[in-house]
């Protein structure tokens, strides 16, 4: 049963189309707010592509950190209305919506005050963390915004490898509800191996309930495609596990 997880495992002789997943939720495509999109040629053909891949929506993902919008996050509404005038002109049939990706840190509750977020859906949240430490404090950060009603949804939790150093706390993150979202290129090495071991090991523990793209540019595009005859990928996808489909 688990013979998928050997690394020399051989590729799947076609590519695993994305359609069952319908909805991406992770992705930065809103031209010039982060380090995503740097135009809106470039938007239009990364979202063209990901609709090639069988995607019906995208929910975009701009990063929100201290400061990070000092005229208001507001503006962020009025550059996706561009995007989707964009995408409506290029007649792509592809639903665009608006999420954000918050930085946990010790600033979170004074952006929560001011409501420099942005949720998708029924009130899911994405959120990540520091890459290099876990903050003391974030236990504290992620009950305070659930106790606000947020539904949490962790970024590629596989790229934090302080939890896979300490699997522990992976279990402990889901006991308090937290929705993990992985990463696709994660799957195939892109972030490196010890990243692509975290991921395997995620799925094999059936934490996973969402894949993202994260795509910040066509070398994610690239990635995305170099992941799509991989079985662990195939493996989740038909596992019934992931939610992206309800999004």
């Amino acid at each position: 049963m688990f013979n998928i997880f050997k690394k020399k495992d051989k590729l799947l002789k076609e590519d695993i189309s994305l359609s069952a997943l319908k909805t991406d939720i992770h992705s930065h495509l809103i031209p010039n707010v982060d380090d995503g999109s740097k135009s809106m040629e470039e938007s239009i053909s990364l979202i063209r592509q990901l609709k090639s891949f069988g995607y019906e929506k995208v929910i975009t993902t701009p990063h929100v950190f201290y400061n990070s919008f000092p005229d208001g996050i507001e503006v962020l509404d009025e550059k996706l209305k561009e995007l989707q005038r964009e995408v409506e002109r290029n007649n792509i049939n592809i639903e665009i919506a608006l999420g954000c990706e918050l930085l946990l840190d010790e600033d979170v509750s004074d952006r929560m005050e001011k409501k420099q977020i942005r949720t998708f859906s029924d009130n899911y949240l994405l959120v990540e963390f520091p890459m290099n430490t876990l903050p003391m404090a974030y236990e504290n950060w992620l009950f305070d915004l659930q106790l606000r009603g947020y539904k949490l949804v962790l970024a590629h939790p596989e790229r934090f490898l302080y939890f896979f150093e300490d699997k522990r706390k992976y279990a402990l993150l889901k006991d308090r509800e937290i929705i993990f979202q992985s990463n696709i290129a994660s799957i195939s090495g892109y972030y490196g191996e010890d990243v692509r071991k975290a991921v395997e090991y995620l799925i094999k523990e059936n934490m996973v309930e969402l894949l993202g793209t994260d795509c910040h540019g066509q070398r994610h595009i690239e990635a995305i495609k170099r992941t799509l005859r991989n079985p662990l990928l195939e493996q989740l996808i038909l596992s019934g596990k992931l939610i992206n489909n309800k999004l």
